[in-house]
């Protein structure tokens, strides 16, 4: 769709530090002086703006830098289980094509000897964190296992995994067997996918950051319960946790990869 990769004016707003009605006061000739940002309007008449030139704006200004790709990639898919992706289900995500991203980036990652990890949230009620996380999301009970949501996206069963790893807890970097992988395999860049955006994908995030790895996300292989949400989180992971790079991009740069 054309207004995909466009932000609203409050979205962009919030990103520059900016009223809404400073981008108003400042646009002449469908731009807004002083920043460059080209002015698009819908049908409706609704303000949008160009999402990557916010974010190059952003980073042009000195708010946001690039963290880059390291010398060994991983990538970490959590969650394209049917609990995340059956309509039917209370967990289930907008879907937006990221199953197909996703095994694209995992078929790229393989044939470049590049490990692939699929990492699933499980309710155990046995372990106490994950008692309250479920007390707080009641919802998570279909994780419980032998669910029928447990299963993976039949799309994504053929890929040649380096590891699949169950977990109770937000993050993979928590208890998680993915944290010794990692080490053992000399891995210091974590490329992610799946679900959610605003959930277990920007928990891991910033886990991984700190844990010392550079982060990368293509934005069209994460996806969360409804657009603004996923717009709205990426953008924060860009800022501060994240590369947020397109799919075609991030394919491109491991392809590269000695």
């Amino acid at each position: 769709m054309l207004y995909d990769k466009l932000l609203n004016i409050s979205e962009a707003a919030k990103l520059l530090g900016v009223s809404a009605a400073t981008l108003r006061r400042l646009e002449s000739k469908g731009v807004v002086e002083g920043y460059g940002l080209k002015v698009i309007y819908t049908p409706g008449g609704q303000r949008r703006y160009i999402l990557e030139e916010v974010q190059q704006l952003y980073t042009n200004q000195g708010f946001s830098g690039q963290l880059g790709f390291g010398k060994r990639p991983a990538i970490l898919i959590r969650d394209l289980t049917l609990a995340f992706l059956d309509p039917l289900s209370k967990l289930a995500i907008l879907q937006e094509k990221q199953v197909k991203a996703t095994k694209e980036l995992a078929i790229a990652a393989a044939q470049n000897d590049i490990p692939v990890i699929f990492s699933q949230s499980i309710y155990d009620p046995a372990i106490h964190a994950s008692r309250l996380w479920c007390q707080k999301f009641p919802s998570l009970r279909i994780l419980e296992e032998g669910s029928q949501f447990q299963k993976m996206h039949p799309e994504l069963e053929e890929i040649p995994y380096s590891l699949i790893n169950k977990t109770p807890f937000i993050t993979d970097f928590h208890n998680s067997s993915v944290v010794d992988f990692l080490k053992q395999n000399e891995i210091d860049t974590v490329i992610l996918a799946g679900a959610t955006t605003s959930g277990s994908i920007r928990a891991t995030a910033v886990d991984a950051l700190q844990n010392g790895y550079h982060v990368i996300i293509p934005s069209e292989a994460v996806g969360d319960r409804n657009k603004a949400i996923q717009t709205s989180t990426l953008l924060d992971l860009n800022a501060r946790y994240a590369d947020v790079l397109s799919l075609e991009k991030v394919i491109n740069i491991i392809k590269l990869q000695p």
